[in-house]
């Protein structure tokens, strides 16, 4: 299946990714409030674009099976992790006179999804969504392992290491394997080559969030 071929294709990488600092921080709790705040906000400038390209791939489907997972899969995921956003963010309230930017990491990876979504065949489109799904799921299943008492940040990891996105990976992962199937050996390269770059920008993601917080005045 094309999916072993994704994985085989980032094995380099994900080791790095569970190395970063944010995520072994944010898995002992230490993780300072002002690098976590500055990554939801910036997480949610994030899912605004790829909740976009899900919709333009969804448009390049025509199985109505996957039609209708992805649809669904949009309409879960981003619904779950905009009310989780909302009620961090109104808990810490930042000072009204900070205009917040995209990062250039965020800006970086949602122009490249995009960019797939708009010009890409299918099968390539889905491979770069991949990895939001998928690295989200391995990073955090990591993070649970490493339980800590009293982590101020346990929720943000139960949303992503519960059953419920273990169904949400395994629907696109099923799209994926799907569509791979029936792909020429060119297109599987490129879904190869869009999945590992999609998953680098996520680890430059994780990196710039966490040199780059915001010195926003968080209240308690």
């Amino acid at each position: 299946m094309i999916f072993d071929e994704l994985c085989d294709a980032v094995v380099d990488l994900m080791p790095k990714i569970h190395a970063l600092p944010f995520n072994r921080e944010l898995a002992n709790g230490s993780l300072p409030l002002e690098k976590f705040i500055h990554y939801l906000i910036q997480d949610a400038f994030y899912l605004e674009d790829f909740s976009k390209a899900l919709t333009l791939t969804v448009s390049k489907l025509t199985q109505c099976q996957q039609i209708k997972r992805l649809i669904q899969l949009t309409n879960e995921t981003t619904k779950v992790e905009r009310e989780f956003h909302c009620t961090i963010l109104q808990k810490h309230k930042l000072d009204t006179g900070i205009t917040h930017k995209k990062s250039q990491s965020c800006l970086i990876y949602t122009n490249y999804l995009q960019s797939i979504a708009n010009t890409a065949p299918v099968e390539e489109a889905v491979a770069s969504l991949l990895p939001c799904f998928w690295v989200y799921q391995q990073v955090w299943q990591h993070l649970a392992m490493k339980k800590t008492a009293n982590n101020p940040y346990q929720s943000w990891i139960n949303l992503y290491s519960n059953p419920s996105f273990n169904i949400a990976v395994n629907s696109i992962i099923t799209i994926a394997n799907e569509l791979g199937s029936t792909a020429t050996a060119r297109t599987k390269k490129s879904m190869i080559t869009s999945f590992r770059h999609a998953t680098q920008l996520e680890q430059y993601f994780w990196e710039e969030t966490y040199i780059q917080a915001t010195s926003a005045t968080i209240r308690p």
